[in-house]
C-alpha cells in the first residue's frame, strides 16, 4: 500500500495530523482544496522527495523549482520536505516562514504534529 494518505487516520491523533496537513496545504489558497486533490498532490510531492533525496543538490532544485510555482505544489513540496527530511526541516520551516509570514500558525500547528509523529516512531 502506498502511504499518500498516511495521518489520515481516524483517531484523535491521526485527526489532528490530518487537519493540520489540510490547514498547511490550504494556506494562502483562495478557496478550500477537495481532498482528492490534496492527496494527488501530496503524493507526488513525497515521491519525488524520496526520488530526489539521496541526491541533495537535485533536492534543492527540485524545492526551488517548486516553491517558485506558489499555490498547492509549494505548499506540498515544503509539507513532503518537512515530514521526509528531518534533517532540512529548520531550514524548510525558516524559508517557508520568510516567504510567508501570514502562515507561521499552521505551520507551527504542522511542525507540531510531525514532531509527535517523529517522537511516537522513535
Amino acid at each position: 500500500m502506498d502511504d499518500s494518505c498516511a495521518g489520515w487516520v481516524d483517531t484523535p491523533a491521526g485527526e489532528r495530523r490530518s487537519a493540520a496537513l489540510v490547514a498547511f496545504l490550504d494556506a494562502g489558497m483562495c478557496s478550500p482544496l477537495s481532498r482528492a486533490l490534496i492527496v494527488q498532490v501530496l503524493a507526488g510531492a513525497r515521491r519525488a522527495v524520496a526520488l530526489h533525496q539521496p541526491h541533495g543538490r537535485a533536492l534543492d532544485e527540485w524545492l526551488a523549482g517548486e516553491v517558485r510555482l506558489r499555490g498547492i505544489r509549494e505548499n506540498a513540496a515544503v509539507l513532503a520536505v518537512l515530514e521526509l527530511v528531518p534533517g532540512r526541516r529548520e531550514e524548510a520551516a525558516r524559508a517557508y516562514r520568510h516567504e510567508h509570514p501570514d502562515r507561521a500558525g499552521v505551520l507551527s500547528d504542522l511542525l507540531a504534529v510531525l514532531d509527535q509523529s517523529g517522537s511516537a516512531a522513535g
